[in-house]
């Protein structure tokens, strides 16, 4: 049997915490690098050419990503406190699985707006297809701690 080891969960912590500050310095650097030319060692070519189509769905889903790094922070505290299978864990996980599919919606809408406005943006999508995919295995995830759930109450109950 593998022996648990707190170390791992302590890095996902961290790399959780890390992503709030990213998260926070991309929605300051967003504007500067739409502002950027292309002799500017910070100029990506995506978000200054396309970054006024970019921005409003970036900042529609910004809150949502903030809302998913606590859930995923409390939910590493609890592993951290030995609370695995417990149903706060559960309502945890469908709240980030939420985040994700109305992010992936944002990200659907964007598209199409974009599209039939201004010109077609494949990353939009492509991005709107990735939450998606979060929000499935994150469900996954889910149905699996629920499922783990079930049964050590059932346990607990023949014991």
């Amino acid at each position: 049997m593998m022996k648990y080891s707190d170390k791992s969960t302590g890095l996902t912590l961290a790399a959780v915490r890390l992503c709030y500050a990213l998260l926070a310095f991309s929605v300051i650097a967003f504007p500067i690098l739409m502002k950027a030319q292309e002799s500017d060692w910070y100029y990506f070519v995506m978000i200054a050419v396309h970054g006024k189509y970019l921005i409003y769905p970036f900042y529609a889903v910004v809150p949502l990503g903030y809302i998913a790094l606590v859930c995923l922070d409390k939910i590493l505290g609890n592993i951290k406190k030995d609370i695995v299978f417990d149903v706060k864990n559960i309502k945890l996980l469908n709240i980030i699985t939420w985040c994700c599919f109305i992010a992936c919606a944002v990200g659907l809408v964007s598209y199409v707006i974009i599209a039939v406005m201004y010109k077609s943006i494949e990353t939009v999508i492509l991005l709107a297809f990735g939450e998606a995919f979060m929000a499935l295995v994150v469900r996954v995830v889910r149905n699996v701690m629920n499922k783990a759930i079930i049964i050590k109450e059932e346990n607990d109950l023949v014991v």
